[in-house]
């Protein structure tokens, strides 16, 4: 009986043990995060994850940042009764010398080759990191990585809504300095637009 006891907690142990060690990332709300913005019942904040810690935190043993791919977490608390539509919301990151950057898609994380020719601007015509090769599955084709990306349609009564960007922005261009400018945010319940938050990072590290 203590023999079988004994292999039955061993099974155990194997199966919970990978399970912990790969416990989902959550994010705080808005409030809590130095970078953030509000405007009337919205709180939007922004924080790069480029630290080894930060990255571990977020995505297990994936380093996008070593792959000059910068993952920027996005927060969104709505600490009032209206409803936020996110469908037409845009995210760019403005680096320290003002250059505009915006995210990449799903299926540019899933093919994107370090080791191919990458354009040194985000607005070279082309996919960013894949303008003439890709692979079929590269090193941010993980699932840590894809899951996390920011989905939420809608930002509810007394919610928050979090998911990260991924940028290309090599691992030699400052981050510190560097802001979000997130425009689209529409107030379903009243109908207006919000205007936009332009959120400056501080220091990055």
């Amino acid at each position: 009986m203590t023999f079988r006891l004994t292999l039955v907690a061993a099974a155990l142990a194997v199966a919970i043990g990978p399970v912990a060690a790969q416990k989902a990332f959550r994010a705080k709300t808005a409030d809590k995060y130095p970078a953030k913005q509000r405007q009337g019942d919205l709180i939007v904040a922004v924080k790069p994850f480029v630290s080894t810690k930060d990255q571990q935190s977020a995505f297990g043993g994936a380093r996008p940042y070593e792959h000059g791919v910068t993952p920027m977490l996005l927060v969104l608390s709505n600490t009032g009764t209206n409803t936020y539509s996110l469908e037409n919301m845009q995210v760019r990151l403005i680096l320290g010398d003002r250059e505009g950057l915006e995210p990449l898609r799903g299926d540019d994380l899933a093919g994107f080759n370090p080791k191919g020719h990458q354009p040194t601007r985000r607005n070279v015509p082309g996919v960013p990191g894949l303008s003439r090769t890709r692979v079929r599955k590269g090193p941010l084709n993980r699932r840590e990585i894809l899951d996390s990306e920011f989905r939420a349609p809608i930002v509810t009564p007394k919610s928050t809504a979090s998911g990260f960007l991924f940028y290309l922005t090599g691992t030699d261009r400052p981050l510190t300095g560097a802001s979000a400018y997130i425009s689209g945010i529409y107030d379903i319940t009243n109908g207006q637009d919000l205007f936009y938050f332009e959120i400056p990072m501080g220091k990055v590290r």
